[in-house]
């Protein structure tokens, strides 16, 4: 019989209280609550909790009961996010950024996630949603083949991070070899706008990307003592993959560059044409315009005035000089 997964669990916030649980050892976890998070002890199963910061019993919890040293306290509830990793006087802080993928909202606008851990505890807190702590979350209780340990925890939803940020710039490089292919089909306008679109999302990501780079190489110089080595292999791939990452960024901003410059050629070009073609006919017609305004101006004396066969002299006179000019033209080689 076919084994059917089970559908994404999606916990019910509770007072800022997200989620939280304590890891079985095998790659499961037993789900708790405040109650529970308040009465737990280092001698416990490891612990993980994911935290709303907007919410006041959050912000009073870890400012009292979590005990988390008060630089480490402030830092974690800091509303500047950018990326960076220091250790803390009872374990590591990591602040890192992820898709956001709220509804509304584009991925490239990154939202924190604060990690704190001390080997025995995983804390992790954000202000607007992200999918990665739900993640893992579901290995857990869905799949039961998440992680035995905090350690390998806090890599794990550093690594699945990672993941995550590298599918969106996949997406964004996809997007921009499809801008490159329409070319030759479409009107330049709508995809110089779409190009430029395109550079300030990957310009957006990469101001995000760079420092995260430092910070979980800096994670990576010094990693915390209770790290396995399965654990700073897999943090190290996470590191590499970031690299990675903004190199790619940095491919396609070159890419956008280039496609912007090849469609404002293209424009330039079809703009030269059409005021080439305008300077042709002008040309081609400046002379008539002179003729027929001379013999417009209906006063004595005017040749042909008195012959019936005047006008079709005049318009015989026309032709010629327009195949004259032609063969001016075409020798002077302007078409």
């Amino acid at each position: 019989m076919q084994k059917h997964a089970k559908p994404p669990i999606q916990p019910v916030e509770d007072e800022g209280l997200l989620f939280g649980c304590v890891l079985d050892g095998d790659g499961g976890a037993k789900p708790i609550g405040w109650t529970e998070l308040e009465c737990w002890s280092d001698t416990d199963s490891p612990l993980w909790v994911h935290l709303n910061l907007s919410e006041p019993r959050v912000l009073s919890w870890l400012a009292q009961s979590s005990g988390l040293s008060q630089v480490t306290s402030e830092a974690l509830r800091a509303p500047e996010s950018r990326p960076r990793v220091f250790h803390g006087k009872r374990g590591f802080v990591t602040i890192l950024r992820g898709v956001n993928t709220n509804p509304g909202s584009a991925p490239e606008d990154m939202v924190a996630l604060r990690i704190w851990s001390d080997g025995k505890r995983v804390i992790t807190l954000r202000h607007e949603k992200l999918m990665t702590p739900l993640d893992i979350l579901n290995r857990l209780f869905g799949e039961a083949d998440g992680p035995s340990s905090a350690a390998e925890l806090y890599q794990s939803l550093i690594t699945r991070l990672t993941e995550r940020i590298g599918v969106t710039v996949d997406t964004l490089g996809e997007d921009l070899d499809g801008i490159e292919a329409r070319m030759e089909t479409e009107g330049g306008t709508d995809l110089r706008r779409e190009v430029s679109d395109m550079r300030i999302k990957l310009v957006s990501l990469r101001r995000y990307l760079a420092p995260q780079r430092e910070a979980l190489g800096s994670l990576l110089a010094n990693p915390p003592e209770w790290f396995d080595d399965a654990s700073r292999l897999r943090l190290r791939e996470a590191a590499d993959r970031t690299v990675l990452y903004i190199e790619e960024i940095d491919a396609s901003r070159e890419q956008s560059l280039v496609l912007k410059d090849e469609i404002s050629n293209r424009l330039a070009e079809a703009t030269n044409r059409t005021l080439y073609v305008l300077a042709i006919v002008s040309g081609v017609f400046l002379p008539f315009g002179f003729l027929t305004g001379l013999f417009g101006i209906n006063i004595g004396g005017m040749p042909g005035t008195n012959s019936s066969s005047g006008f079709l002299i005049f318009c015989g006179v026309l032709l010629g000089l327009l195949i004259a000019e032609l063969v001016a033209f075409k020798r002077l080689k302007w078409f």
